[in-house]
């Protein structure tokens, strides 16, 4: 084995050359292209890369005297370990890539899609294949739907995220004002809060005539009747302003909507606070054993794809990725018919925004309700010292809370922020914190701790 290094743009396999080498990977990342000079590697906005830890060399060129079907360019400085045929073939490394050929040969022969086709066939799948692991936690892909490739999942499995924009939301929109208006105790200026004809007309009335007070017109008419009734009245009856009823006041004060002082945007539901601007992942999808991952879309006309970007996170798996362009070129009418009944379709963006704010809703709920359950300890509990972890991670740094929005101080915890394509960076949160009234209130019945319900 021996060291190597090239530059950016350097070509390590030509293709429709032959390939006398094996190469590990040891620090950088390269492309694999169809053009002989690799530029279209450059040119891609998602281009097939390889990176540290991952082999190339094309395997099946070491064990038979077939010619490169791609090339192999370094889209920066890369390293690698080198090892030549012969010493590959001495140490007997052929027979783990034969090893791995077949498993994937098993694994293709035993899918449903595949049963019509025969033995060269699926060998030739095999070839276009390249398996790689993941292990818990790690990116697969950040936009799958745009890749140009596909992907097999051979074991374990993944999940398919997506980045919601929750600014973007008329629920979100319309979430934020109302609790708002708890942090105020005053009703906000939003288009969703337009009052009624009626209630505009009450308004009118009131600014363009004012209320007077027909007491005295009253009191005049108790007296009439009272002296037809042989009674007399002298006592003086108070008409002062606090005595009169609501209605009768000379000043009716209306509750006016109230201004937040911190920075806005502009959004197409109106104007958000800034800070409230905010994104979320969410969970659509779990990718199992066995199942494809870019097909589901592969036989539908442009105009009707969804184009969504989606993210697909690994939880400890192994894949295989192929490009998409040699798949198509392989499939016949049978596997044709098969993918088009294979469709999934992921909610919208609006219908997860619900469920964040459901699902936020419930967690806080069952927080205070917890603590409204569990009896309060009058000691209290032993707690040990824990030292300081070291790190940028803080609990607050995922969470938006809304009664600091007019809060002039800075936070000193850090935001984690994911870039958006021709958009701002946005900042992700897991949780949102929101003035609420205490469950006691809305459950007088049970105001002691320590009572179950």
């Amino acid at each position: 084995m021996r060291f190597e290094r090239f530059g950016r743009r350097r070509v390590i396999i030509k293709k429709g050359q032959k390939s006398n080498s094996f190469y590990f990977i040891y620090l950088g990342k390269v492309a694999v292209t169809e053009d002989e000079d690799g530029s279209s590697a450059f040119l891609d906005p998602h281009p097939l890369l390889l990176h540290k830890g991952d082999c190339f060399g094309q395997e099946v060129s070491l064990l038979s005297s077939s010619v490169r079907k791609a090339t192999v360019v370094c889209m920066e400085e890369t390293e690698f370990l080198v090892v030549d045929k012969e010493d590959f073939i001495a140490n007997k490394l052929e027979q783990e890539l034969k090893k791995n050929a077949n498993h994937q040969f098993e694994f293709f022969r035993k899918m449903d899609l595949f049963e019509s086709w025969s033995d060269e066939k699926v060998w030739e799948l095999v070839i276009l294949g390249k398996k790689e692991k993941f292990s818990y936690g790690q990116l697969i892909s950040k936009d799958f739907v745009n890749l140009s490739s596909i992907v097999f999942i051979c074991k374990g499995s993944c999940e398919v995220l997506r980045l919601i924009d929750l600014g973007a939301s008329p629920s979100y929109y319309k979430w934020i004002w109302q609790h708002l208006e708890l942090v105020y105790d005053t009703p906000m200026q939003t288009h969703f809060k337009e009052p009624s004809p009626v209630e505009r007309f009450k308004k009118f009335q009131i600014k363009s005539y004012p209320v007077q007070d027909f007491s005295t017109l009253k009191l005049q008419h108790l007296q009439k009747a009272w002296e037809q009734q042989g009674t007399s009245f002298s006592r003086k009856i108070n008409t002062s302003e606090n005595s009169l009823p609501k209605t009768l006041g000379p000043k009716i004060k209306s509750r006016r909507p109230c201004m937040i002082k911190c920075p806005m945007i502009h959004t197409k539901h109106g104007e958000l606070p800034k800070e409230a601007a905010v994104g979320a992942y969410m969970k659509i999808h779990t990718v199992e054993e066995g199942e494809i991952i870019g097909l589901h879309q592969i036989l539908l006309p442009d105009n009707q794809q969804d184009r969504r970007p989606l993210i697909l996170m690994s939880l400890g798996t192994e894949v295989i990725r192929m490009r998409k362009e040699k798949f198509c070129e392989l499939i016949d009418s049978e596997v044709a018919e098969k993918l088009s009944k294979f469709k999934i379709e992921y909610p919208s963006d609006e219908d997860m925004c619900q469920k964040f704010l459901m699902e936020n809703s419930w967690n806080i709920f069952r927080k205070d309700l917890v603590q409204l359950l569990v009896r309060s300890r009058q000691i209290p509990p032993f707690t040990p010292i824990r030292h300081k972890k070291k790190g940028v991670y803080n609990p607050n740094s995922l969470t938006l809370d809304l009664c600091r929005l007019d809060k002039k101080t800075k936070p000193h915890y850090p935001i984690f922020v994911a870039p958006q394509k021709c958009l701002p960076p946005l900042r992700v949160v897991q949780a949102i914190t929101a003035p609420r009234y205490k469950i006691q209130e809305l459950l007088p019945q049970y105001k002691n701790a320590g009572v179950l319900i």
